[in-house]
């Protein structure tokens, strides 16, 4: 049985569902890029420049020739449509994480149509792939959106993960401390390496662990704001809302629940 994230047939464009309790895959190159909706559950992908997190109502667009690897820990089910005729002009750097939009998910469900080998040669399914392609591009806008860096420089490396081990209230002082840098060093050495602020860092990395606590720790949202260094849930809120683009209660209510299926013609 093919893997819901190998790319079997290279030559016509198809789609595929997914639905596991767990599983692991990696690839050091597929021949084609690939949509991968989640609908339910969550995935973790992680590639040469870092790692995702993508939650129920969101998606990741891998390049084709890329290496990644995705992780599922419980269960999650989505879609995953395979673009193998060049259909997506991808001018972006590498994968990108954006929330699905209503049009999206409809179209992936309605790609399922031409899941099977012997539908992807009509006139209409090339039609239909060559045009969603040409949308994919314009789903994503930002580049950084859930994704936590990895760095060349070791230094900056042992940044992240002691900064990931101690949790997002480990402030700037105690993290240059244990690395052997100057706060201001630290400061200049992260915005070089990693295109970010320290301050933006701690913000995405507390988000990126509220959703995790949220989805897979089933914690509240007033508990999951304290462990995320928030002295009251309606910052936590806000916070949370302009990074995710939903409310806590919401993305919540998302992940937890996979949505209806569009019936297809």
């Amino acid at each position: 049985m093919e893997n819901p994230f190998e790319v079997s047939d290279a030559t016509l464009s198809y789609a595929v569902p997914f639905k596991t309790d767990r599983s692991a895959f990696t690839s050091e190159s597929e021949p084609a890029g690939q949509l991968v909706l989640c609908q339910s559950g969550e995935i973790e992908l992680s590639g040469h420049d870092g790692e995702w997190i993508i939650p129920a109502g969101y998606m990741v667009y891998v390049p084709a020739a890329r290496m990644f690897r995705i992780r599922v820990r419980f269960p999650s089910s989505g879609n995953v449509i395979k673009f193998c005729r060049d259909e997506v002009s991808w001018n972006h750097n590498g994968c990108w994480v954006g929330q699905v939009q209503s049009i999206t998910s409809h179209l992936s469900d309605y790609a399922l149509k031409w899941s099977s080998h012997k539908d992807r040669t009509s006139d209409q399914a090339k039609a239909f792939f060559v045009t969603v392609g040409e949308m994919v591009p314009n789903w994503f806008q930002h580049e950084r959106f859930m994704w936590t860096p990895y760095a060349e420089n070791s230094s900056i490396q042992r940044v992240i993960d002691f900064t990931k081990q101690s949790g997002p209230d480990i402030s700037l002082p105690e993290v240059a401390a244990h690395v052997g840098m100057s706060e201001r060093n630290l400061r200049r050495h992260m915005q070089s390496e990693l295109g970010q602020s320290w301050r933006d860092f701690i913000r995405e990395l507390r988000m990126n662990k509220a959703m995790v606590l949220l989805g897979k720790d089933r914690k509240s949202v007033t508990e999951t704001a304290f462990e995320v260094g928030f002295s009251s849930s309606s910052a936590f809120s806000s916070a949370f809302m302009n990074y995710v683009g939903k409310t806590p209660s919401a993305f919540v209510k998302t992940i937890r629940n996979k949505p209806e299926r569009v019936a297809q013609h």
